[in-house]
C-alpha cells in the first residue's frame, strides 16, 4: 500500500485562486472595451472596481493589489484577442468561426481572390508629379501564382478589376528587353502541346493561363459595381463576396501583400514605408521610378 502524489495531476487553473468574481469582472470589461480605444490597465482596474461595487455593493469585494491584478488581466485575455492595439482588437473579433470543413482549392481557377492594396512606393505618375501607387492583384489559391497584376495611382476603378480577369484569361506577350528565361518556351510545362492549342503561346512570357471560376473579392465598391459583376457574368465566372471587415477571410492574398512589401517594395528609391513613423525625412525628394 503505497501514497500517489496528485499534486502533478491536479488541475491548474489560468487564472489561480484568484476570486471567480472578480474574474468575471475584468472578463466582462474587456470584452465592453473591444470597439473602445485603447487604453492602460490603471483604467481598467478603475473600471472593474467600479463594476464589482455595482453589482457587490462599495467593497464586499476586493481587488487584488496592482501586479496580481495586472497578472490576472493577461491571464484571462490570453489567446482571446482582448488586449493589444483597437485594429488588433477588431481583427481578432472579426475573424469568423473556424469551419467544419477548411475550404481547399484542388485545381487552378477553382478559387481566385482578388484585392487591391497602396504599394509604400512613391512613384511619378503620367502628369509629372509624384505619388502613391496602387496594386490590384488575382491570386489563384490552388498554385499560389499572381495571375494578373494592375499598377495605377491610387484610386482602383472597375475597369482595373476587369482588366485582371482580361489578363488572366489571354497569353502575355514577351517585351522588348525580357530576359529569355522569362518565356513560356523555357518554362517546364509541355509547351509544344500548348502551341498546338493556341499559336499566340509561342511568343509569350512564362506567366500561367488560367481561366477562373470562382472569384473572391471584398465588399468594396470597385468589386460589387454592376460593370465589374456583368464582366464575371459575361466569362461565367461567380463572385463570391467575403463578409465586410473580415481580413481572414481572404488571408492568402493580405500574406502575399505582405510578401511583396517585404521583398519588394522596401528596396525600390522612394519607399515611404507602411506608416507615417516609418517614413524617412526626404522620401519625396528620392529618385523614383515612372509608372510607364
Amino acid at each position: 500500500m503505497g501514497l500517489v502524489d496528485g499534486r502533478a495531476v491536479r488541475e491548474r487553473s489560468a487564472v489561480g485562486r484568484a476570486d471567480e468574481r472578480v474574474v468575471a469582472a475584468v472578463r466582462q470589461v474587456l470584452e465592453g472595451q473591444r470597439e473602445r480605444s485603447t487604453g492602460t490597465l490603471v483604467r481598467l482596474r478603475r473600471r472593474v472596481g467600479w463594476l464589482l461595487d455595482q453589482e457587490f455593493g462599495a467593497g464586499a469585494v476586493a481587488l487584488p493589489p496592482a501586479s496580481t491584478f495586472n497578472r490576472l488581466v493577461h491571464a484571462v485575455a490570453d489567446g482571446q484577442g482582448l488586449l493589444g492595439t483597437a485594429t488588433q482588437r477588431r481583427w481578432h473579433a472579426s475573424r469568423p468561426a473556424p469551419p467544419f470543413t477548411p475550404t481547399v482549392a484542388l485545381r487552378p481557377g477553382e478559387l481566385v481572390m482578388l484585392d487591391s492594396t497602396p504599394l509604400d512606393v512613391l512613384a511619378v505618375l503620367d502628369d509629372g508629379v509624384t505619388g502613391r501607387l496602387e496594386l490590384c492583384i488575382a491570386l489563384d489559391v490552388a498554385t499560389r501564382s499572381i495571375c494578373a497584376a494592375v499598377v495605377r495611382p491610387v484610386g482602383t476603378t472597375s475597369v482595373d478589376a476587369a482588366m485582371l480577369l482580361a489578363q488572366m484569361v489571354v497569353p502575355t506577350a514577351m517585351r522588348p528587353g525580357w530576359n529569355a528565361a522569362l518565356s513560356m518556351q523555357r518554362s517546364v510545362i509541355p509547351y509544344e502541346r500548348l502551341i498546338a492549342l493556341d499559336a499566340r503561346l509561342e511568343q509569350a512570357a512564362a506567366r500561367p493561363v488560367i481561366m477562373p471560376e470562382t472569384v473572391v473579392v471584398d465588399q468594396g465598391r470597385v468589386y460589387v459595381s454592376a460593370s465589374f459583376i456583368s464582366v464575371c457574368e459575361s466569362l461565367g465566372v461567380s463572385v463570391q463576396p467575403v463578409p465586410p471587415a473580415n481580413g481572414p477571410a481572404k488571408g492568402n492574398v493580405e500574406r502575399t501583400f505582405r510578401a511583396i512589401a517585404d521583398g519588394f517594395s522596401q528596396y525600390l528609391p522612394g519607399h515611404t514605408g507602411s506608416d507615417v513613423s516609418q517614413r524617412g525625412a526626404a522620401t519625396a525628394q528620392d529618385a523614383c521610378w515612372s509608372l510607364t
